[in-house]
């Protein structure tokens, strides 16, 4: 399991510890998660999308096909890459 699939404890998350957690994940980088609600269907298959705030752009999970561990893993990457972004600046020469 991975360090999101638990509590600090080590005891497993249940599915809608995961789901809120990836809510709060999903704001702080600008992002939102969307639950289908809807019966599963051509167009729907009944998971996650994950939608860009500003831009309304669906980053995953089109059709409502991404699950939260893709959701959380993709968000992990979103994250280190931010993160690398912003560290230190090589010396201007």
């Amino acid at each position: 399991m991975t360090d999101w699939q638990t509590y600090r404890n080590g005891n497993p998350r249940d599915r809608w510890s995961s789901e809120r957690m990836a809510r709060h994940r999903a704001a702080k980088l600008g992002y939102r998660l969307h639950r289908s609600r809807r019966r599963k269907g051509r167009d729907n298959a009944g998971e996650f999308m994950l939608l860009h705030k500003a831009s309304s752009t669906v980053l995953l999970g089109a059709r409502f096909t991404a699950t939260l561990e893709m959701i959380l893993e993709f968000m992990e990457r979103e994250a280190t890459a931010l993160a690398g972004a912003k560290g230190p600046h090589p010396p201007i020469g």
